[in-house]
């Protein structure tokens, strides 16, 4: 190791990004260099020699290059793992080596640039101060999603002794041919609610009416821009087949529906349950946009440079997340780049608050206690169906009990900010 001290050598380019030089003695090359020579005797094979009985001075001629760079990349990730051991640094990247310099009987020197999370002064965030925000559910909301529990239970049952109306669920057989160059589109099979504001107006027109087995045609004219690439542009003609219409069936708003739903004392009953469980989650919304206000307050009052390979790992997470729930839609390129944009700011904030809510703890004497660890693990267990033993074994097999802890603590720091925050 070098015997210099490592923090002489140390430069602070920015309050996240550090350099430091490193310098490997000649002995410590010349050993590795003898090591990994002995490698390579054993394993090349030179024409005229057995496998292994190459002279040393042959292989060490012909591999010279390639022994030197097998030596530096053993040699520098070692001694600048001690440098950044005895600095007590720990890059968030990895670094990357420059300024190489080496010859024959001399140390081996170079520079290694990194990042590293910086060190920030906390704000007096005792003396943040939101409004107070409420959660409250009326008839209505609970009217509503009475409807939605409704049409998930809904059936869907085939129509008998009319033809196509409004609302109906039709499986379509459909192809088109291009009108210029008379070719033909593959066949599409396709379940069309009739009448929908997306079909092609022409769709729901010529769909009217029809009845099982009965065909039909139509033309769209597509715009240049349509977003379907294939017929964007042209004039289609299509031939549309029915081959069965069902119509949607919503179950009485009653007691026997509720029984249906899990709800065995009834319909007022379960009105009682859907009631609790919006407010439940409306106060889990109004916690958390309080916890947003108190964290982004905090944040402007704080001076903190993030790491930029930091910033770019987290925006591509969040990209992926947002492309994920486009769900394959193309994405347009001008549209992207927003999206890019908007993960890249929600990247950063991310980052921040993380770093905030970790020194507030910190700062707090804030812990996680094992009873608390049990019950969140109950809890965990109970809401995917699991004996909380084997869930707490599989949380340790596979590394993750250390993220549990995180979660609970984060989340306990964020109760102890809003309760500080807010303001009646």
């Amino acid at each position: 190791m070098n015997e210099t001290d490592p923090s002489n050598r140390l430069r602070d380019i920015s309050p996240s990004r550090k350099e430091i030089g490193i310098e490997i003695p000649a002995g410590e090359f010349e050993k590795e260099y003898e090591k990994v020579l002995g490698d390579y005797t054993q394993r090349v094979k030179i024409p005229g020699f057995r496998k292994g009985r190459a002279p040393r001075d042959m292989v060490k001629n012909l591999f010279d290059h390639d022994i030197r760079h097998d030596v530096y990349d053993a040699l520098i990730p070692r001694f600048l793992e001690e440098e950044l051991k005895l600095l007590g640094l720990n890059p968030v990247n990895v670094p990357s080596v420059r300024d190489l310099e080496h010859q024959d009987g001399a140390a081996l020197r170079c520079t290694a640039a990194f990042e590293v999370l910086p060190g920030f002064e906390l704000p007096d965030y005792r003396t943040v101060q939101v409004p107070r925000k409420t959660a409250a559910v009326d008839d209505s909301d609970v009217d509503k999603t009475l409807e939605e529990i409704r049409a998930r239970a809904a059936e869907f049952v085939p129509v008998v002794g009319r033809g196509v109306v409004d609302g109906d669920y039709v499986t379509v057989e459909m192809q088109g041919r291009e009108l210029k160059t008379r070719r033909l589109l593959p066949v599409e099979k396709a379940v069309v609610l009739a009448g929908h504001a997306e079909n092609e107006p022409a769709l729901n027109e010529r769909l009217a009416g029809m009845t099982p087995g009965e065909s039909r045609s139509f033309r769209v004219s597509y715009a240049q821009d349509h977003a379907n690439r294939r017929v964007a542009g042209k004039d289609i003609e299509y031939s549309l087949k029915v081959a069965d219409i069902k119509e949607k069936k919503l179950p009485g708003l009653d007691d026997e529906f509720a029984k249906t739903v899990g709800e065995p004392s009834g319909l007022e009953t379960l009105k009682d349950r859907v009631r609790k469980d919006l407010l439940a989650s409306r106060e889990r919304a109004v916690r958390n946009e309080t916890a947003s206000d108190v964290l982004a307050e905090i944040g402007r009052r704080v001076s903190l440079e993030l790491p930029e390979s930091l910033i770019e790992r987290e925006s591509l997470s969040v990209l992926r997340r947002m492309l994920s729930a486009a769900r394959g839609r193309r994405v347009p390129p001008d549209a992207l780049e927003g999206l890019k944009a908007e993960a890249r700011r929600q990247a950063v904030d991310h980052i921040t608050n993380h770093l905030i809510i970790e020194k507030i703890a910190a700062k707090e004497g804030l812990g996680v206690g094992e009873d608390e660890i049990q019950a969140e693990i109950r809890n965990l267990a109970a809401a995917n169906g699991m004996a909380p033993a084997a869930l707490e074994q599989m949380l340790g097999s596979e590394g993750r009990r250390e993220e549990l802890v995180e979660s609970i603590l984060f989340r306990k720091t964020v109760d102890f900010l809003v309760k500080t925050a807010i303001m009646s």
